[in-house]
Protein backbone atom coordinates (compact mmCIF):
# COMPACT_ATOMS: atom_id res chain seq x y z
CA UNK A 1 0.00 0.00 0.00
CA UNK A 2 1.32 3.44 -0.91
CA UNK A 3 2.13 5.85 1.97
CA UNK A 4 -0.62 8.30 1.01
CA UNK A 5 -3.26 5.57 0.88
CA UNK A 6 -1.98 4.12 4.17
CA UNK A 7 -2.30 7.52 5.88
CA UNK A 8 -5.82 8.01 4.48
CA UNK A 9 -6.91 4.54 5.61
CA UNK A 10 -5.49 5.15 9.09
CA UNK A 11 -7.33 8.47 9.38
CA UNK A 12 -10.58 6.90 8.18
CA UNK A 13 -10.26 4.05 10.66
CA UNK A 14 -9.53 6.49 13.50
CA UNK A 15 -12.61 8.55 12.59
CA UNK A 16 -14.82 5.46 12.49
CA UNK A 17 -13.54 4.29 15.87
CA UNK A 18 -14.08 7.77 17.33
CA UNK A 19 -17.57 8.03 15.88
CA UNK A 20 -18.52 4.58 17.15
CA UNK A 21 -17.29 5.45 20.64
CA UNK A 22 -19.34 8.66 20.60
CA UNK A 23 -22.51 7.26 19.06
CA UNK A 24 -22.30 3.79 20.49
CA UNK A 25 -24.51 2.76 23.40
CA UNK A 26 -24.10 -1.01 23.49
CA UNK A 27 -27.21 -3.15 23.54
CA UNK A 28 -27.21 -6.64 24.94
CA UNK A 29 -27.02 -7.98 21.39
CA UNK A 30 -23.69 -6.18 21.02
CA UNK A 31 -25.04 -3.86 18.30
CA UNK A 32 -24.45 -0.12 18.23
CA UNK A 33 -26.37 2.73 16.58
CA UNK A 34 -25.26 3.55 13.06
CA UNK A 35 -27.21 6.59 11.86
CA UNK A 36 -26.33 7.50 8.29
CA UNK A 37 -27.89 8.57 5.03
CA UNK A 38 -31.54 9.40 5.71
CA UNK A 39 -33.52 9.54 8.96
CA UNK A 40 -37.05 10.28 10.21
CA UNK A 41 -37.52 13.50 12.19
CA UNK A 42 -40.58 13.44 14.48
CA UNK A 43 -41.40 16.96 15.69
CA UNK A 44 -44.07 17.47 18.37
CA UNK A 45 -45.35 20.88 19.48
CA UNK A 46 -47.02 20.76 22.89
CA UNK A 47 -49.67 23.33 23.84
CA UNK A 48 -51.49 22.79 27.15
CA UNK A 49 -53.64 24.99 29.37
CA UNK A 50 -52.66 23.04 32.52
CA UNK A 51 -49.68 20.90 33.49
CA UNK A 52 -50.17 17.25 32.68
CA UNK A 53 -50.29 14.81 29.82
CA UNK A 54 -49.72 15.33 26.12
CA UNK A 55 -49.41 12.56 23.53
CA UNK A 56 -49.10 12.08 19.80
CA UNK A 57 -49.11 8.89 17.66
CA UNK A 58 -48.37 8.89 13.91
CA UNK A 59 -48.73 5.88 11.60
CA UNK A 60 -46.20 6.06 8.77
CA UNK A 61 -46.13 2.58 7.27
CA UNK A 62 -48.37 -0.42 6.62
CA UNK A 63 -46.39 -3.65 7.04
CA UNK A 64 -48.79 -6.59 7.57
CA UNK A 65 -46.04 -8.64 9.23
CA UNK A 66 -46.82 -11.85 11.18
CA UNK A 67 -44.65 -11.91 14.29
CA UNK A 68 -42.80 -15.08 15.26
CA UNK A 69 -40.93 -16.47 18.26
CA UNK A 70 -37.42 -14.99 18.45
CA UNK A 71 -38.30 -11.89 16.43
CA UNK A 72 -36.90 -8.54 17.57
CA UNK A 73 -37.61 -4.95 16.64
CA UNK A 74 -34.43 -2.88 16.46
CA UNK A 75 -33.93 0.80 15.72
CA UNK A 76 -31.65 3.77 16.37
CA UNK A 77 -33.15 6.75 18.17
CA UNK A 78 -32.11 10.21 19.40
CA UNK A 79 -34.29 12.50 21.56
CA UNK A 80 -34.03 16.18 22.41
CA UNK A 81 -35.72 16.24 25.82
CA UNK A 82 -34.58 14.68 29.09
CA UNK A 83 -37.97 13.36 30.17
CA UNK A 84 -40.34 10.45 29.69
CA UNK A 85 -42.37 9.81 26.55
CA UNK A 86 -39.95 10.43 23.68
CA UNK A 87 -38.43 8.06 21.10
CA UNK A 88 -40.96 5.21 21.22
CA UNK A 89 -42.63 3.09 18.52
CA UNK A 90 -46.04 1.37 18.45
CA UNK A 91 -48.57 -0.50 16.34
CA UNK A 92 -52.37 -0.52 16.22
CA UNK A 93 -55.01 -3.05 15.24
CA UNK A 94 -53.27 -6.19 16.54
CA UNK A 95 -56.04 -8.77 17.15
CA UNK A 96 -56.67 -10.60 20.43
CA UNK A 97 -54.28 -8.58 22.63
CA UNK A 98 -54.88 -5.96 25.30
CA UNK A 99 -55.83 -2.68 23.65
CA UNK A 100 -55.11 -4.25 20.25
CA UNK A 101 -51.79 -2.43 20.31
CA UNK A 102 -48.10 -3.02 20.98
CA UNK A 103 -47.62 -0.59 23.86
CA UNK A 104 -49.99 -2.19 26.42
CA UNK A 105 -48.41 -5.67 26.31
CA UNK A 106 -46.29 -5.07 29.41
CA UNK A 107 -43.11 -5.92 27.50
CA UNK A 108 -39.74 -4.18 27.82
CA UNK A 109 -36.66 -3.57 25.72
CA UNK A 110 -33.19 -4.97 26.41
CA UNK A 111 -32.55 -2.21 29.00
CA UNK A 112 -35.77 -2.87 30.90
CA UNK A 113 -37.56 0.21 29.53
CA UNK A 114 -41.27 -0.51 28.99
CA UNK A 115 -42.85 -0.54 25.55
CA UNK A 116 -45.50 2.01 26.52
CA UNK A 117 -44.35 5.52 25.51
CA UNK A 118 -45.18 6.79 28.98
CA UNK A 119 -41.88 5.23 30.09
CA UNK A 120 -38.53 7.02 30.02
CA UNK A 121 -35.51 6.20 27.85
CA UNK A 122 -33.79 9.57 28.26
CA UNK A 123 -31.01 7.93 30.27
CA UNK A 124 -29.89 6.28 27.03
CA UNK A 125 -31.20 8.44 24.17
CA UNK A 126 -31.19 12.05 25.38
CA UNK A 127 -28.73 14.00 23.24
CA UNK A 128 -27.15 10.86 21.78
CA UNK A 129 -27.97 7.96 19.47
CA UNK A 130 -29.18 4.80 21.17
CA UNK A 131 -29.67 1.39 19.56
CA UNK A 132 -32.85 -0.06 21.03
CA UNK A 133 -33.64 -3.79 20.91
CA UNK A 134 -37.12 -5.14 21.69
CA UNK A 135 -37.70 -8.88 21.82
CA UNK A 136 -41.30 -9.34 20.70
CA UNK A 137 -43.34 -10.72 23.66
CA UNK A 138 -44.92 -14.17 23.40
CA UNK A 139 -48.44 -12.69 23.36
CA UNK A 140 -47.76 -11.43 19.79
CA UNK A 141 -46.37 -14.64 18.29
CA UNK A 142 -48.47 -15.72 15.32
CA UNK A 143 -50.30 -12.39 15.20
CA UNK A 144 -50.11 -9.76 12.49
CA UNK A 145 -48.64 -6.31 13.07
CA UNK A 146 -50.69 -4.25 10.59
CA UNK A 147 -48.97 -0.87 10.80
CA UNK A 148 -45.94 0.83 12.33
CA UNK A 149 -46.00 4.08 14.31
CA UNK A 150 -43.78 6.61 16.06
CA UNK A 151 -45.14 7.93 19.35
CA UNK A 152 -44.74 10.53 22.07
CA UNK A 153 -46.46 10.43 25.49
CA UNK A 154 -44.99 13.00 27.94
CA UNK A 155 -46.07 14.49 31.28
CA UNK A 156 -43.92 17.62 31.56
CA UNK A 157 -45.19 20.51 33.68
CA UNK A 158 -44.29 22.92 30.88
CA UNK A 159 -47.35 24.27 29.07
CA UNK A 160 -45.75 25.02 25.70
CA UNK A 161 -42.62 23.53 24.20
CA UNK A 162 -41.29 21.67 21.16
CA UNK A 163 -39.50 18.34 21.20
CA UNK A 164 -37.80 16.14 18.63
CA UNK A 165 -37.07 12.46 18.10
CA UNK A 166 -34.94 11.09 15.26
CA UNK A 167 -35.28 7.49 14.03
CA UNK A 168 -33.08 5.40 11.74
CA UNK A 169 -32.42 1.74 10.87
CA UNK A 170 -35.85 0.43 11.94
CA UNK A 171 -35.85 -3.32 11.21
CA UNK A 172 -37.24 -6.65 12.41
CA UNK A 173 -34.60 -9.33 12.96
CA UNK A 174 -34.59 -12.96 14.06
CA UNK A 175 -32.72 -14.45 17.00
CA UNK A 176 -29.58 -14.72 14.87
CA UNK A 177 -29.66 -11.01 14.05
CA UNK A 178 -30.59 -11.53 10.43
CA UNK A 179 -32.89 -8.84 9.01
CA UNK A 180 -36.33 -10.21 8.19
CA UNK A 181 -38.07 -6.93 7.40
CA UNK A 182 -36.83 -3.39 6.75
CA UNK A 183 -39.29 -0.78 8.00
CA UNK A 184 -37.06 2.26 7.47
CA UNK A 185 -33.38 2.68 6.61
CA UNK A 186 -33.46 5.41 3.97
CA UNK A 187 -35.86 7.54 1.94
CA UNK A 188 -36.68 4.70 -0.45
CA UNK A 189 -38.36 2.77 2.41
CA UNK A 190 -41.09 5.39 2.97
CA UNK A 191 -43.56 6.99 0.62
CA UNK A 192 -44.25 9.99 2.86
CA UNK A 193 -47.76 8.91 3.95
CA UNK A 194 -48.72 9.65 7.55
CA UNK A 195 -51.90 9.13 9.56
CA UNK A 196 -52.52 10.84 12.90
CA UNK A 197 -54.09 8.22 15.19
CA UNK A 198 -54.07 9.51 18.80
CA UNK A 199 -53.59 13.16 19.80
CA UNK A 200 -53.84 15.13 23.05
CA UNK A 201 -52.61 18.69 23.68
CA UNK A 202 -50.16 18.54 20.78
CA UNK A 203 -49.55 18.72 17.04
CA UNK A 204 -46.82 16.96 15.07
CA UNK A 205 -44.98 16.42 11.81
CA UNK A 206 -42.89 13.53 10.47
CA UNK A 207 -40.23 14.21 7.82
CA UNK A 208 -37.56 12.21 6.05
CA UNK A 209 -34.29 14.13 6.07
CA UNK A 210 -30.69 13.44 5.20
CA UNK A 211 -27.72 13.67 7.51
CA UNK A 212 -25.12 16.28 6.69
CA UNK A 213 -21.59 16.61 7.96
CA UNK A 214 -22.83 19.46 10.16
CA UNK A 215 -25.36 17.07 11.68
CA UNK A 216 -22.66 14.52 12.43
CA UNK A 217 -20.39 17.19 13.93
CA UNK A 218 -23.28 18.39 16.06
CA UNK A 219 -23.99 14.85 17.26
CA UNK A 220 -20.34 14.33 18.18
CA UNK A 221 -20.19 17.66 20.06
CA UNK A 222 -23.44 16.92 21.89
CA UNK A 223 -22.28 13.43 22.85
CA UNK A 224 -18.94 14.75 24.12
CA UNK A 225 -20.72 17.45 26.14
CA UNK A 226 -23.07 14.81 27.58
CA UNK A 227 -20.11 12.65 28.50
CA UNK A 228 -18.41 15.58 30.26
CA UNK A 229 -21.62 16.32 32.16
CA UNK A 230 -21.90 12.69 33.22
CA UNK A 231 -18.30 12.70 34.49
CA UNK A 232 -18.93 15.95 36.39
CA UNK A 233 -22.13 14.55 37.93
CA UNK A 234 -20.31 11.40 39.02
CA UNK A 235 -17.49 13.43 40.58
CA UNK A 236 -20.02 15.63 42.39
CA UNK A 237 -21.90 12.55 43.63
CA UNK A 238 -18.68 10.95 44.90
CA UNK A 239 -17.71 14.17 46.70
CA UNK A 240 -21.17 14.43 48.27
CA UNK A 241 -20.95 10.81 49.46
CA UNK A 242 -17.51 11.46 50.96
CA UNK A 243 -18.75 14.59 52.76
CA UNK A 244 -21.79 12.69 53.98
CA UNK A 245 -19.57 9.93 55.37
CA UNK A 246 -17.33 12.47 57.13
CA UNK A 247 -20.37 14.20 58.62
CA UNK A 248 -21.68 10.87 59.95
CA UNK A 249 -18.29 10.14 61.55
CA UNK A 250 -18.13 13.60 63.16
CA UNK A 251 -21.67 13.21 64.48
CA UNK A 252 -20.75 9.81 65.97
CA UNK A 253 -17.69 11.26 67.70
CA UNK A 254 -19.72 14.18 69.07
CA UNK A 255 -22.36 11.78 70.40
CA UNK A 256 -19.67 9.70 72.15
CA UNK A 257 -18.21 12.83 73.73
CA UNK A 258 -21.65 13.94 74.96
CA UNK A 259 -22.30 10.49 76.42
CA UNK A 260 -18.97 10.50 78.26
CA UNK A 261 -19.62 13.97 79.66
CA UNK A 262 -23.05 12.86 80.85
CA UNK A 263 -21.60 9.79 82.57
CA UNK A 264 -18.99 11.95 84.33
CA UNK A 265 -21.66 14.38 85.52
CA UNK A 266 -23.83 11.55 86.84
CA UNK A 267 -20.89 10.01 88.70
CA UNK A 268 -20.00 13.37 90.28
CA UNK A 269 -23.60 13.93 91.39
CA UNK A 270 -23.76 10.45 92.91
CA UNK A 271 -20.48 11.05 94.73
CA UNK A 272 -21.84 14.26 96.29
CA UNK A 273 -25.09 12.64 97.44
CA UNK A 274 -23.66 9.44 99.00
CA UNK A 275 -20.88 9.50 101.72
CA UNK A 276 -17.98 7.21 101.11
CA UNK A 277 -17.42 4.03 103.15
CA UNK A 278 -14.42 5.59 104.86
CA UNK A 279 -16.48 8.58 105.98
CA UNK A 280 -19.18 6.27 107.36
CA UNK A 281 -16.59 4.26 109.32
CA UNK A 282 -14.94 7.38 110.72
CA UNK A 283 -18.31 8.77 111.83
CA UNK A 284 -19.22 5.51 113.56
CA UNK A 285 -15.90 5.43 115.46
CA UNK A 286 -16.29 9.03 116.53
CA UNK A 287 -19.84 8.38 117.77
CA UNK A 288 -18.77 5.33 119.78
CA UNK A 289 -15.90 7.25 121.42
CA UNK A 290 -18.20 10.09 122.42
CA UNK A 291 -20.71 7.74 124.03
CA UNK A 292 -17.97 5.97 126.03
CA UNK A 293 -16.65 9.24 127.42
CA UNK A 294 -20.04 10.57 128.46
CA UNK A 295 -21.39 7.33 130.07
CA UNK A 296 -21.28 7.47 133.95
CA UNK A 297 -20.87 4.43 136.32
CA UNK A 298 -24.08 2.95 137.61
CA UNK A 299 -24.79 0.95 140.76
CA UNK A 300 -27.68 -1.20 141.66
CA UNK A 301 -28.81 -2.57 145.02
CA UNK A 302 -30.74 -5.72 145.56
CA UNK A 303 -31.76 -7.94 148.36
CA UNK A 304 -30.21 -11.38 148.30
CA UNK A 305 -31.98 -13.26 151.02
CA UNK A 306 -31.67 -11.20 154.17
CA UNK A 307 -28.40 -9.62 153.14
CA UNK A 308 -28.51 -6.39 151.14
CA UNK A 309 -25.98 -6.29 148.35
CA UNK A 310 -24.99 -3.67 145.82
CA UNK A 311 -23.65 -4.33 142.33
CA UNK A 312 -20.90 -1.87 141.59
CA UNK A 313 -18.55 -1.64 138.68
CA UNK A 314 -15.32 -3.53 139.14
CA UNK A 315 -12.24 -1.64 139.98
CA UNK A 316 -10.08 -0.53 137.17
CA UNK A 317 -7.18 -2.85 137.86
CA UNK A 318 -9.35 -5.92 138.35
CA UNK A 319 -11.45 -5.44 135.26
CA UNK A 320 -8.35 -4.76 133.16
CA UNK A 321 -6.80 -8.00 134.27
CA UNK A 322 -9.95 -9.96 133.52
CA UNK A 323 -10.18 -8.46 130.03
CA UNK A 324 -6.58 -9.35 129.40
CA UNK A 325 -7.35 -12.99 130.29
CA UNK A 326 -10.35 -12.89 127.93
CA UNK A 327 -8.38 -11.77 124.93
CA UNK A 328 -5.39 -13.96 125.63
CA UNK A 329 -7.13 -17.23 126.45
CA UNK A 330 -9.69 -17.69 123.76
CA UNK A 331 -13.19 -19.17 124.31
CA UNK A 332 -12.67 -21.06 127.58
CA UNK A 333 -10.85 -18.13 129.11
CA UNK A 334 -13.74 -15.93 128.16
CA UNK A 335 -16.11 -18.00 130.32
CA UNK A 336 -13.70 -17.86 133.31
CA UNK A 337 -13.27 -14.11 132.81
CA UNK A 338 -17.02 -13.53 132.90
CA UNK A 339 -17.31 -15.49 136.17
CA UNK A 340 -14.44 -13.58 137.79
CA UNK A 341 -15.87 -10.30 136.62
CA UNK A 342 -19.16 -11.17 138.25
CA UNK A 343 -17.52 -12.21 141.53
CA UNK A 344 -15.41 -9.10 141.77
CA UNK A 345 -18.35 -6.87 141.02
CA UNK A 346 -20.85 -8.26 143.65
CA UNK A 347 -20.26 -7.31 147.27
CA UNK A 348 -22.48 -7.18 150.33
CA UNK A 349 -23.45 -3.94 151.85
CA UNK A 350 -21.39 -4.75 154.94
CA UNK A 351 -18.29 -5.26 152.81
CA UNK A 352 -18.89 -1.96 151.19
CA UNK A 353 -19.27 -0.25 154.55
CA UNK A 354 -16.06 -1.88 155.83
CA UNK A 355 -14.29 -0.66 152.75
CA UNK A 356 -15.50 2.81 153.59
Amino acid sequence: MKPAKRIFATMALAFLLHASSIFGVSAKSGDKPDPSGDYLLFTVIVHKTDPGLAYNFVTFKTIGYTMEKGDKIEYDVWISREENGWGFIDSQGIPDVVGENFRDSGGTDDRGVGLHPGHDMSEYAFGQWYHRVIEIPEVFWGKEMPVFQVSMHATSDELEYTGYAMYDNIVITNRSGEIKLVIFRDASDWDGTTVQSHVLNSSSSLECLSFTQDDLDEFVAAAEARMAEAIAREASRAEAEANKGASREQASIAASIRQSEQEIEEAAAKSEQEPTRAEETEAAIEEATTEEKTESPKSETTDIGETETEIVPPDKNGSGAILAICFAGGGFALVIAVILLALTGIRTKDEIDNLG
